[in-house]
């Protein structure tokens, strides 16, 4: 019996074309884990260029990069009374750490509180800030694993990434933002981390937009380091909100996108 093309679903086809081709260095994977930094780190997309954002920066260039995601935070809020500039590291005036419920953090002082809700906030309003913008910004935090230039993971390399809304919402289906590529995956019943992701920058973008597209599986050695990660406490913090030191009630980091209109897509810890 022979199968049409009509029968072949064009995603696992895909992603048995990117099954890897080529032996893993395994054991360079889990030595880069015994010299891995205390120091935090950050992926900055700032003027469409990656650094990487330590004790010091180092350019990694324009990329496009791949990494494993590993985890992410709710899609929130925030909204700065003063033009927010490149390396802030202040706390915003006003935010919401899980923009699907709608208000203010707890530890938003009440002079910083814009709304008692976000949606009837005049910040979350068209043009509220520049041009047709809305002063109050949706963004999302995720955690990413960097590879080398040949594709391999590097378990010290584990960073945090802030995405600002371009690059998380977007209905273009060529050049995905966050949600669409992860509800992709997720609606061929594939677990986001467990899949090598490319990230590239949309260069008909007047801002940093970045863009997301599936490279391959990883090998079930990777995947050990992946989950290796994912259990890091560090891990969490690089997408726990910590403004003070409430930080422990910030919502679920497995839940990546409770949100907007309730629409639930997740990056689940490998058991």
């Amino acid at each position: 019996m022979t199968t049409s093309s009509e029968d072949i679903d064009p995603f696992e086809a895909m992603l048995a074309e990117l099954k890897p081709k080529v032996e893993l260095r395994t054991a360079a994977l889990f030595d880069a884990r015994e010299g891995a930094p205390t120091k935090a780190l950050r992926l900055s997309i700032a003027e469409s260029s990656f650094h990487v954002v330590g004790d010091r920066s180092v350019e990694v260039g324009g990329g496009p990069i791949k990494v494993a995601i590993l985890k992410a935070a709710p899609v929130s809020r925030m909204y700065y009374s003063e033009e927010y500039g490149s390396g802030q590291s202040s706390s915003p005036t006003c935010w919401s750490k899980d923009a699907g419920g709608g208000v203010p953090a707890e530890e938003v002082t009440p002079s910083g509180m814009q709304a008692p809700a976000c949606f009837d906030c005049t910040q979350n309003i068209k043009g509220s800030g520049n041009g047709l913008s809305r002063a109050c910004r949706f963004q999302q935090r995720i955690a990413v694993m960097l590879t080398d230039e040949e594709g391999v993971l590097q378990p010290d390399q584990v960073c945090q990434l802030s995405l600002p809304a371009t690059s998380v919402f977007g209905k273009d289906t060529k050049k995905k933002g966050l949600q669409t590529y992860a509800r992709l995956i997720d609606s061929q019943g594939a677990l986001l981390s467990t899949i090598l992701t490319e990230l590239s920058f949309d260069e008909g973008s007047n801002s940093p937009k970045l863009c997301f597209r599936p490279i391959r599986v990883l090998s079930e050695d990777e995947i050990a380091v992946v989950k290796a990660a994912q259990n890091d406490p560090d891990t969490k913090k690089l997408v726990t909100f910590n403004f003070n030191s409430h930080a422990a009630s910030s919502p679920s980091t497995d839940n990546i996108f409770s949100a907007v209109k309730g629409d639930g897509v997740y990056v689940k810890s490998l058991q």
